[in-house]
């Protein structure tokens, strides 16, 4: 065995391609530098073989009671020279097209959340004052903001105008995004088509789906992709009595978010259908 230790930045990346040699079959654990650590490898790597693996379903390292990155390596090393790759719990590593539609529904998602804070700590400001007739729904756009701040007054008042300011910011990034979201869906027509034609499914959700799941390919059933997903329930055993808890919240975090607003859209409108209808009967 031989053992070196590199940077993650572009001079220690190009040092760890010139240690390998052809041939290699290369682990990485999956993480913020995996994908592109992984591409690296196989454009400069002829022959090399990488395996990005699932931190999660990996119990030798997360059960494990020394956690160093010199001791996770050594464990995904030993397990990829053990066991088959189709043992192993892997993750496919995205095409550069793909990791762009990814990071897009990151900073969606990031802005958002920043989105609804904001409009929540107005309302805070709103109800400290005593003015409990201002609802969060009628917060929602500048218009009726503008308006409702007047009710205002003294350190509440200027509290509530940095919040506004913040608040334009936010949502004018969150609009070029909606741009580039709809530039992506017009690249990818046919597909959209396809997922738009369910109810309750809109541009973010669609985005979400082509971005994570693409093509479903890679899934053999509707069961494994709902696991990916994270839309599952935990399963608890116990000689003849099985019981079925909440969804497990593990897998892609990205499509579940979206897919929980859908179908919560479903729910709350006239034309829900079996979903609806399934959730009244609940």
């Amino acid at each position: 065995q031989e053992r070196n230790k590199f940077s993650t930045t572009q001079k220690g990346i190009e040092k760890f391609l010139n240690w390998l040699t052809p041939n290699d079959l290369i682990g990485i654990e999956a993480g913020n530098q995996s994908f592109r650590i992984a591409k690296a490898i196989t454009k400069g790597v002829t022959g090399a073989e990488v395996i990005v693996l699932n931190p999660g379903d990996l119990a030798t390292i997360y059960q494990s009671l020394k956690k160093t990155d010199k001791e996770d390596s050594l464990k995904i090393a030993r397990l990829i020279q053990r066991h088959p790759k189709e043992e192993l719990p892997t993750v496919p590593v995205p095409a550069d097209e793909e990791e762009d539609n990814r990071r897009l529904c990151s900073e969606h998602e990031y802005w958002t959340r920043q989105s609804t804070q904001g409009k929540n700590r107005l309302h805070s400001l709103f109800t400290q004052a005593g003015i409990t007739e201002i609802s969060k729904k009628h917060l929602r756009t500048k218009t009726n903001r503008d308006l409702s701040i007047t009710l205002l007054s003294g350190r509440y008042k200027k509290e509530a105008e940095r919040i506004l300011k913040d608040l334009e910011l936010v949502e004018s990034n969150l609009n070029q995004i909606a741009e580039e979201v709809k530039n992506v869906l017009k690249r990818n027509k046919p597909y959209i088509q396809t997922i738009m034609s369910m109810p309750g499914i809109g541009p973010v959700t669609s985005l979400a789906i082509l971005s994570y799941m693409g093509d479903c390919k890679r899934f053999t059933s509707a069961k494994q992709a709902a696991y990916y997903v994270g839309l599952v329930p935990r399963v608890d055993i116990s000689g003849d009595t099985v019981r079925y808890g909440r969804i497990v919240r593990r897998g892609c975090h990205s499509i579940r978010r979206v897919i929980v607003q859908a179908a919560w859209s479903l729910v709350h409108c006239k034309h829900g259908g079996r979903i609806k209808e399934f959730y009244e009967r609940l």
